[in-house]
């Protein structure tokens, strides 16, 4: 097994490792004022949460079945 797993390639020191930023890709900033973008309205029990510069997320308390 740990033949087949270095024939892959060579493996990381601790410090290769430690250099590695990995993590939640995060969206770039936007230097310039946007226009605010115009939103439907939202669904009965629903909200629109300004999350960011021009950015909105819908939060629903409840999800109800049709």
């Amino acid at each position: 097994m740990k033949k087949q797993i270095l024939s892959i390639g060579r493996a990381l020191s601790k410090n290769e490792q430690r250099t590695i930023s990995g993590g939640i890709a995060t969206p770039e900033p936007i230097d310039s004022p946007c226009e605010e973008p115009v939103l439907a309205p939202p669904p009965e029990g629903c909200r629109y949460i300004k999350i960011g510069p021009c950015r909105y997320r819908l939060i629903c308390l409840q999800i109800t079945p049709y």
